[in-house]
């Protein structure tokens, strides 16, 4: 499928493993490789889950539980400071506006004085962040915390990392994690994308396995009176019903990924009835999910900005109604509500339920649970180390924890404030000094607790349970694969050629030639190598 950093999918990108290079020529080959289950469990971190505060939610089908109040008696989990004294490097991305630093940040301090330490930041944008994180690899100078996406992995990393990182098994690995237990509340799963090479070289900030949803504009559904629907032919309906370009309102943005789910997308990679290793564009999903979407495009039913290939305004338009459906990264619910609620408090968002394209039972293959992962660095001594697991466990902690609650709410009465009903909300002061630095070095496991937003959660709780019960999990998932570096062009290359299709630029029926293409282009060789990969690994 098409590289977005929301789901990390590509053609070539699979659940469980990134195009891995190293820090050689870029005129090299790589064989790449595959870490299979039993190996991974050699290096993995036992899993002892802890709970501070119950939920009003509880979990289904192993999903997130949900907190409708925030709890009013909050516990000490972390009893000693985990710093001696000092000051911490450390660099974290920066997706929004960059908070006062050191000396003029009350929250920092507040934070610091639990910790025992200083912690300094490195705040880098976004969207330079792979690039700076690529080249201070390179010259082998990075902090001691270094925060690494999951999308924004270096060129060449897995050959590097042990040059530049720490080397982490031994002081996590199975039971050893129990003296971090904060850590050791963190599911198995996410810990996957820690391991390169058999061994383990950080520490996961976990995620949902959905990358993204199909979110509508619900508040104006029910105005239109509309609702979502069950099947390919009621969506279509659906966009044709809502479409009004004359009122500046069109039904879809960029829908297609989704659209590939709908047609029973089975993983970037899958075997089929003869057991034969084939990619999604080789199937018939694939297809016709192309063959779906460019009718949308035909029809009109597609907004002038994503039809011009910007997709920089897609939350903007969403939130102004000239467009009430798109994609987006589960995060983008909690985001817009946010924004919107303060002046505009009908505003109403909502995942569309999961369907298949005849109605049928749904299917949703999941993603690595990880969203980033936090390294350090290789000359850190032993003493150092277990200094900074005891940071990262304290940003672990869960709700219901003295710790979570003034990672992201600082001090109460000052940097934030609870509402009528106990909800926390950020002061103006808490606005100005807070974003999620501490909180990028580790994560507890998934929850939501937006208390502010009760409908929010009785929403996301319920598609969540939902997506996990037709959650399906392909061959490659839980395997460190690491990918031919030879095939790194494919992504692109067929991403851009399957929006040519999209959009009108090639004929429609031009989608067989895809996965002919595909194959001649190194296709059949990234096959043959998945096939070895599974093999080798009992898939």
């Amino acid at each position: 499928m098409i590289l977005n950093r929301r789901g990390f999918l590509s053609l070539t990108a699979v659940a469980g493993g990134t195009l891995v290079v190293g820090c050689g020529s870029s005129a090299q080959q790589h064989t790449g490789s595959a870490l299979d289950a039993d190996a991974l469990a050699r290096v993995l971190p036992a899993h002892v889950p802890v709970e501070f505060a119950k939920p009003d939610l509880p979990g289904v089908n192993g999903s997130a539980p949900g907190y409708l109040t925030f709890p009013d008696r909050l516990v000490a989990a972390v009893r000693d400071k985990p710093l001696n004294g000092g000051e911490v490097t450390a660099m974290t991305p920066a997706f929004w506006p960059v908070p006062p630093g050191l000396g003029e940040n009350s929250y920092y301090d507040v934070v610091n004085e639990r910790l025992g330490g200083v912690v300094k930041f490195d705040l880098v944008q976004g969207s330079d962040y792979g690039a700076k994180l690529a080249a201070m690899m390179a010259a082998r100078q990075v902090p001691e915390m270094t925060v690494m996406p999951t999308f924004t992995v270096p060129p060449r990393f897995s050959e590097g990392v042990g040059e530049v990182f720490r080397d982490l098994t031994d002081f996590l690995a199975g039971d050893k994690v129990k003296d971090y237990p904060l850590l050791a509340n963190i599911p198995t799963d996410a810990w996957n994308a820690c391991v390169y090479g058999g061994r383990l070289y950080g520490v996961p900030f976990p995620d949902k396995p959905f990358p993204e949803a199909l979110f509508h504009r619900s508040d104006l559904f029910d105005q239109l009176g509309v609702e979502p629907p069950r099947s390919a032919d009621e969506f279509a309906a659906l966009c044709k019903a809502v479409n009004d370009p004359a009122r500046n309102r069109w039904a879809v943005g960029d829908v297609f990924r989704s659209v590939v789910r709908v047609f029973g997308n089975p993983g970037d990679w899958s075997r089929d009835a003869s057991g034969k290793v084939v990619n999604v564009i080789e199937t018939e999903a694939y297809t016709e999910a192309v063959k779906f979407t460019r009718a949308l495009y035909a029809a009109g039913y597609v907004h002038p900005d994503v039809v011009a290939g910007n997709t920089t305004r897609l939350k903007e338009l969403f939130a102004g109604g000239q467009m009430l459906i798109y994609q987006d990264g589960l995060g983008a619910w909690r985001e817009a509500l946010a924004q919107q609620r303060p002046t505009n408090p009908g505003f109403g968002m909502e995942a569309m339920p999961l369907f298949a394209h005849d109605g049928g039972k749904p299917t949703y293959p999941v993603s690595p649970p990880t969203a980033m992962v936090t390294l350090i660095r290789k000359d850190v001594p032993d003493d150092r180390v277990r200094e900074l697991l005891r940071v990262a466990n304290f940003a672990a902690a869960p709700i219901g924890t003295e710790e979570h609650f003034v990672l992201r709410y600082g001090t109460e009465g000052e940097h934030s404030a609870r509402n009528a009903s106990g909800a926390p909300d950020l002061t103006e002061l808490g606005r100005k000094e807070i974003t999620l630095t501490y909180g990028f070095l580790a994560a507890p496991p998934d929850a939501l607790v937006e208390t502010q937003y009760p409908d929010y959660v009785r929403s996301l709780h319920g598609w969540l349970a939902d997506a996990y019960e037709h959650q399906v999990k392909p061959p490659t998932f839980g395997l460190r694969i690491e990918e031919p570096a030879e095939h790194s062009k494919l992504p692109k290359q067929f991403e851009d050629r399957t929006n040519d299709i999209l959009r009108g630029r090639t004929p429609v029926e031009q989608v067989g030639k895809l996965a002919e293409d595909w194959r001649k282009a190194g296709g059949d060789e990234l096959r043959a190598f998945y096939d070895k990969a599974l093999s080798d690994a009992g898939r």
